[in-house]
C-alpha cells in the first residue's frame, strides 16, 4: 500500500486568474450595458410613456405594455375589459366621460388579471373613475386562473418593484424590439396610435353573415367552445380579484359593465344549461356591492335593440367601435343602471330573451 499523501492541485497562474477575471468583467459589462440600452429605450413603457421614439403597441403582448402604461399614462378614466373592449379609442372615453381617457384592455382577460391592472393602476394613480367590463368566462376556474392561449403574464412588471425587473432588462427578445425601435426597423406588427392601441376593427367585418358564417344551430358552441361555468368558483375570484379593489379605493367611481353579447350567446347558455349560472352571478356581484356606494353596475345585455342585431357583431361575442362608444356613454350616464327595484326584471327580460331565440330559425334566414 502506498501512503503518500496526494499531492494539493497547483494554484491558478496568474494569468489564468486574470483571463476569468476579464471575461467575469466582460460579461457584467455587457450585461449592465444591455440592460442600459434596454431602460433607455423601454420598449415597453415601463419606465416612462413613450417619447424618444413612436410608441409601439404589439398585437400580442398587451400583458407586457398595459402594466406600464397605466402607472405611467396620465387619465382620469381608465377601461379594462377583454378583447371585446379593444376597439375603444382613448379620445372617446375621455370625450364621453370627462378629462382623459385610457384603454386598458386585454384579450382573454380574466379576473386574476383584471385584478392585478387595476393594482398597478392604484399603485400610481388615484383616477376619477373606472369601467370595468366583466366576462363569466373570466372568473370561471380558481382565483388566480388564467386563459391557457393568452400568453405568457410578467407579474414582476406589475408589482412596480425595479429591483425584480432583471427578465426585462435582459432579456434578449427586449433587446431585440429596443434595436428595432432605434434603427427603425418595421418587420414586426404593432401599432403606433396612443390613441388606439389595440384596434383591430379595420380588418373585420361586422355583419349578420359573419356571425352565421359557420354556425352550427345544433351546437352553438362548438365555434367558440366554452368551459361549463361553476358559480361558485366565479363568486371566490369575484371576492379575491375584484371586490377588494372596490373597497378600498372610495374616492374613485367604478361602472362595472355586462357587455352587450349578442343573443346568440345566450342561445348556447340555454343549450348548455348555463342560463341560470350567469343569472345567478350577476346577482351575486349586485349583492357584494350594493353597500359600496362607488359602485355601479350597468347592465347593457337585455337591450334586444343592440343585441338582436347581429349586424353589430363580426361574431357571437364581439361589437362593432359604435357599440362599445355606446357602452362608453351608458356606463359614465345613469343608462342601464341596476338598481334594486328593477333586478328582478332585467333578470326576467334576458331571461325570457335567451329561452326565446331560436338558433335554427337564425341559420335559416
Amino acid at each position: 500500500m502506498n501512503d503518500t499523501a496526494p499531492s494539493p492541485l497547483p494554484a491558478p497562474a496568474p494569468a489564468a486568474r486574470r483571463w476569468f477575471a476579464a471575461v467575469l468583467a466582460a460579461a457584467v459589462a455587457t450585461l449592465i450595458a444591455i440592460g442600459a440600452f434596454n431602460a433607455w429605450v423601454d420598449p415597453f413603457q415601463q419606465y416612462r410613456i413613450a417619447g424618444r421614439h413612436p410608441p409601439r403597441y404589439y398585437a400580442s403582448l398587451h400583458r407586457f405594455v398595459v402594466p406600464g402604461i397605466v402607472r405611467n399614462a396620465t387619465y382620469d378614466t381608465l377601461l379594462t375589459g377583454s378583447s371585446i373592449v379593444e376597439n375603444t379609442r382613448n379620445s372617446t372615453i375621455g370625450g364621453i366621460c370627462g378629462g382623459v381617457g385610457l384603454n386598458a384592455a386585454m384579450p382573454a382577460l380574466t379576473a386574476y388579471e383584471q385584478g392585478l391592472v387595476l393594482r398597478a393602476a392604484f399603485a400610481t394613480h388615484a383616477p376619477k373613475r373606472v369601467i370595468a367590463v366583466v366576462d363569466f368566462t373570466g372568473f370561471n376556474g380558481a382565483p388566480d386562473a388564467r386563459h391557457p392561449l393568452a400568453g405568457p403574464l410578467p407579474a414582476y412588471l406589475y408589482d412596480g418593484n425595479p429591483l425584480n425587473d432583471a427578465p426585462y432588462l435582459l432579456s434578449w427578445s427586449v433587446l431585440v424590439k429596443s434595436w428595432r425601435i432605434v434603427t427603425g426597423d418595421t418587420s414586426e406588427r404593432f401599432r403606433s396610435d396612443a390613441d388606439a392601441p389595440w384596434w383591430w376593427a379595420d380588418g373585420k367585418r361586422f355583419a349578420r353573415t359573419e356571425v352565421v358564417r359557420g354556425l352550427d344551430p345544433r351546437d352553438l358552441n362548438r365555434q367558440f367552445p366554452q368551459a361549463p361555468l361553476d358559480l361558485e368558483q366565479m363568486k371566490q375570484s369575484f371576492d379575491r380579484n375584484i371586490l377588494p379593489v372596490l373597497a378600498a379605493h372610495p374616492g374613485t367611481e367604478f361602472d362595472i359593465v355586462w357587455p352587450p353579447y349578442s343573443i346568440v350567446v345566450w342561445g348556447d347558455y340555454v343549450q348548455r344549461g348555463q342560463l341560470d349560472v350567469t343569472l345567478a352571478f350577476k346577482r351575486f356581484v349586485f349583492e357584494a356591492t350594493r353597500n359600496l356606494p362607488n359602485v355601479r353596475i350597468v347592465d347593457l345585455q337585455p337591450v334586444a335593440a343592440i343585441t338582436h342585431d347581429l349586424d353589430n357583431y363580426t361574431d357571437l361575442y364581439h361589437f362593432s367601435p359604435s357599440v362599445n362608444e355606446w357602452l362608453i356613454r351608458a356606463a359614465c350616464s345613469d343608462a342601464h343602471r341596476v338598481r334594486s327595484d328593477n333586478l328582478d326584471a332585467l333578470d326576467r327580460q334576458m331571461r325570457d330573451q335567451a329561452r326565446a331565440f331560436d338558433p335554427a330559425g337564425l341559420v335559416a334566414r
